[in-house]
């Protein structure tokens, strides 16, 4: 198996708990919590901010379909269905992924 990029390896952190969409790893791998104008009592109130040295959407749709043809993250879609990796990459756009059994055993994410 080939060394993890740096991206690779904060997606797998990023989906090692629980099925996470696209969307919500981008969050959380580029959001950070901005204390500087957030109000606990004004729900409106902005409280996330653009993290430093975040990396591009697109890093992290290439590190999900790199991770899911290699196996060390499981997808499903809406339906429960398995992408197909090897096909139309737009599943990395569709489906929820999860860190894999195989990936927890080698140690990948520790």
């Amino acid at each position: 198996m080939k060394a993890l990029s740096a991206i690779e390896q904060l997606v797998l952190g990023a989906a090692s708990d629980d099925f996470e969409n696209l969307e919500q790893i981008y969050r959380s791998l580029c959001l950070e919590f901005s204390p500087e104008k957030y109000k606990p009592s004004d729900p409106k109130s902005f409280y996330w901010r653009e993290a430093t040295n975040a990396p591009s959407l697109a890093e992290i749709a290439d590190a999900i379909r790199i991770l899911t043809v290699e196996g060390l993250l499981e997808g499903r879609t809406e339906s429960g269905a398995a992408p197909n990796p090897q096909g139309d990459p737009a599943f990395v756009w569709r489906a929820w992924f999860r860190a894999t059994n195989i990936q927890h055993r080698k140690g990948v994410a520790d």
